[in-house]
């Protein structure tokens, strides 16, 4: 029995590195820590299964230490589960979409369809190849996005990117320390503004190489808010919100999460095909910018889902 309560209060204790993780900005100091924060969400679980069997062996010390870390964990991301209020938006609504392609291993006609049925104003996409390009073409699925930016890569890897849109879209570069990303200003009709939407794919931190990158082109995008008046990035950002990286593109000057503002942010968007979802697709709208809904759909042929996204512009 005290080898049980010892261990009781070894895993009652297990949160306190992550909570280290994401108060101190120490990604750059390991590919280790970013990847072991994007599993947070199941370190907050762990320890309410802790709690609870604390509870039931009357383990005092350890039920204080999980409650602890429920408290400072879990509390502050309730609001991820919960549908936020949102300005008082009287514009047009758009429909956002964005998928990883997995390196044009993604079904073209499928998400042609997807588009089709959800409507779609704009799509971003992410991991594009010349012929997964060219098959998407071909399933019809620039049949109402007839505007676009595209930059397939022809070379092995994923850095790939498109926008296509059912407006005109004012292609933009990219800001300074911003390599992985694709947009412009897409003229919607009835908005106050252009808006600047951006397909973004940032490599992930999961090896030394990437991190540097990772961090400074992920802080970069942030340009795109500074820069113009509304604007949405799109794409898959290799972070989950708990990362530091994206939190530095939230707050009051800054976006939000669309996801997060719906009450749907503990909807995965990522698996490697076992029991490790993650959440690192996203929709991030600056703050004039209401969300309507998000809503997760599955892609055949790939390890991402689609995230649909419908928000309403400023008039």
């Amino acid at each position: 029995m005290r080898a049980t309560r010892l261990l009781l209060g070894v895993a009652a204790l297990l949160w306190v590195p992550w909570l280290i993780a994401t108060t101190v900005d120490i990604d750059a100091r390991s590919w280790r820590i970013p990847a072991a924060v994007a599993f947070l969400p199941y370190v907050v679980v762990l320890t309410a299964v802790v709690l609870v069997v604390a509870a039931l062996l009357r383990s005092r010390a350890a039920a204080i230490g999980a409650l602890i870390g429920l408290v400072v964990l879990g509390i502050p991301r309730l609001g991820r589960l919960t549908h936020d209020d949102q300005p008082a938006a009287r514009g047009p609504i758009v429909t956002i979409a964005t998928g990883n392609v997995l390196v044009g291993h993604a079904d073209p006609t499928f998400l042609a369809r997807l588009v089709r049925g959800e409507h779609v104003d704009l799509l971003a996409i992410q991991e594009n190849t010349p012929e997964w390009d060219a098959a998407a073409r071909r399933a019809g699925l620039l049949r109402t996005l007839t505007h676009g930016a595209t930059d397939p890569d022809p070379r092995p890897g994923a850095a790939g990117l498109a926008l296509w849109s059912r407006w005109p879209i004012t292609r933009l570069p990219a800001a300074p320390g911003d390599h992985r990303s694709l947009g412009g200003l897409v003229n919607v009709p009835g908005a106050a503004t252009p808006v600047h939407v951006r397909s973004v794919h940032p490599p992930p931190p999961f090896n030394a190489r990437n991190v540097p990158c990772w961090k400074r082109c992920t802080r970069a995008f942030r340009h795109a808010a500074d820069a113009t008046g509304d604007a949405l990035l799109v794409g898959d950002f290799n972070a989950t919100l708990d990362h530091h990286p994206i939190r530095s593109l939230l707050g009051d000057d800054g976006f939000r999460d669309a996801a997060e503002e719906a009450g749907a942010a503990w909807r995965p968007t990522w698996s490697n095909g076992s029991w490790a979802t993650l959440t690192i697709d996203h929709v991030l709208a600056t703050r004039r910018i209401a969300i309507e809904g998000v809503t997760v759909h599955d892609l055949p042929g790939s390890d991402h889902d689609v995230v649909v996204a419908r928000v309403r512009l400023p008039r």
